[in-house]
């Protein structure tokens, strides 16, 4: 039986996160960001990132402009009537689709697990022994790059790397309504397969996208608990991620930078972390000015908001992008820029300024302004247990905070896990007539027993 509805001066309150929402997200990571980079001094670029300051006031305030705009075109679609209650249980799955998501998960764990051996056996075959990492791993050195190289990226194996996100996604649904077996070496075994690709690959994003969808999925259970002091924990999170995300980064930033920081500055591992986390947002929003300036040419084809069909199978190794081009070797203009006029060592390219580049100052604000609608409605369904958006919700949190450095929703490592989470909304699709709901746990999800 569900609890009495949360009563705040005569009204229910509906559920939802504001970190969790798209505005808030933007809120939260994307203006105080821009601010920053904004606010920097030029020698601070200089004599920090060895890279001219090259965004303008005026960029900024387009970036701003179109920021807003997402955050406003998200927002009102929770505007509309029918969201759910915050104290009904959340999610609230029959249990016909609990069950069905349990074979479901069953697959793409497996089809995980393969994609990391056919890769692992291409990087033996380089020369990536176990030696040879843990040479890597005493020497911490990893600068170079040539563990790197050692694991290509190869189509069809590495895609199928990234089902290990719907994994995770699915896996997490069911334990916030009931315990299961075997979950927790599965989830150590993924995410330790993910550590390897942050330090070694410099793939810090396959750590992200299986932690963040965890916190997503994890902190709207506990939005609806019955205790105050907990729903209050849930909003205040954010607070807890700074020093956390600042701790985190400075350890996977050890190995390839500190010692060159300490010999060159002489500061503290607490000043080498805050610079190079603010680096990685400063430069962002600076490499977008320098794509906004010199990467148009006329004639170009939209490159990274539609990064999914440049990178496919086939047409990625057919060059298609390049031989629609107008101009020679387009698809790798912006890390030749970045060579000639920044610092190649930080090379995200600005998710939000993205747009701009591919479609100019106004077609930029309607992109913006499309992505808030969709992202919107998709966060209005996930807080009212809708199953597809259940799914895909907690992965394209993922892209939220990522914003200021990359888009990530039009790369093409997102694609194997948003088809593999499309496919088990339809076969986990509730059937026939409405089954009893298995609600979830009041005061958040269940814990595995052992």
């Amino acid at each position: 039986m569900s609890r009495p509805g949360l009563v705040v001066s005569g009204r229910r309150v509906p559920r939802g996160l504001w970190w969790l929402s798209p505005a808030g997200a933007v809120l939260f990571v994307t203006l105080p960001t821009l601010w920053l980079a904004t606010a920097l001094e030029p020698s601070t670029y200089l004599n920090s990132w060895q890279t001219p300051k090259y965004l303008t006031t005026g960029t900024a305030a387009l970036i701003l402009i179109g920021a807003l705009v997402f955050m406003a075109t998200s927002g009102l679609m929770l505007l509309r009537a029918g969201r759910a209650d915050e104290t009904r249980p959340w999610p609230r799955l029959p249990e016909q689709t609990l069950n069905r998501l349990g074979r479901a998960a069953e697959v793409c764990f497996w089809i995980t697990l393969v994609g990391y051996a056919a890769w692992g056996a291409v990087g033996l075959a380089n020369g990536a022994t176990p030696a040879v990492l843990l040479e890597a791993l005493v020497s911490q050195n990893l600068l170079s790059g040539d563990i790197k190289d050692m694991f290509p990226t190869v189509p069809g194996i590495t895609t199928l790397t990234q089902v290990g996100v719907a994994y995770v996604v699915v896996t997490m649904l069911i334990l916030v309504h009931r315990p299961q077996r075997g979950v927790a070496w599965r989830l150590a075994l993924l995410f330790l397969l993910a550590l390897f690709r942050t330090y070694f690959l410099t793939e810090r994003v396959a750590l992200l996208e299986l932690a963040i969808p965890i916190v997503a999925i994890l902190a709207m259970a506990f939005a609806g608990s019955p205790r105050q002091g907990v729903r209050v924990l849930v909003r205040l999170l954010p607070v807890a991620f700074v020093p956390a995300v600042m701790a985190v980064f400075g350890l996977f930033e050890y190995s390839r930078s500190w010692q060159y920081y300490q010999q060159t500055t002489g500061g503290t591992f607490l000043d080498f972390s805050v610079d190079r986390l603010a680096g990685y947002y400063a430069t962002s929003y600076n490499n977008g000015q320098i794509a906004i300036n010199w990467e148009h040419f006329p004639g170009r084809i939209p490159l990274r908001t539609l990064d999914a069909v440049w990178e496919a199978p086939g047409i990625a190794q057919a060059g298609l992008y390049d031989k629609l081009s107008p101009e020679p070797n387009a698809e790798n203009l912006f890390f030749t820029l970045l060579q000639q006029k920044g610092n190649i060592q930080f090379n995200n390219p600005c998710g939000i300024c993205d747009p701009f580049v591919d479609y100019g100052s106004l077609g930029g604000l309607v992109w913006l302004a499309a992505a808030g609608v969709i992202l919107g409605l998709i966060y209005r369904s996930f807080c009212n247990g809708s199953l597809w958006a259940l799914l895909l919700y907690p992965p394209m949190v993922t892209g939220l905070f990522e914003l200021p450095r990359y888009l990530y929703w039009t790369q093409g490592r997102w694609i194997p896990a948003l088809a593999a989470l499309l496919l088990i909304a339809w076969y986990a699709r509730p059937r026939g007539s409405p089954p009893t709901p298995v609600p979830a746990s009041a005061d958040g999800p269940v814990r595995e027993r052992t």
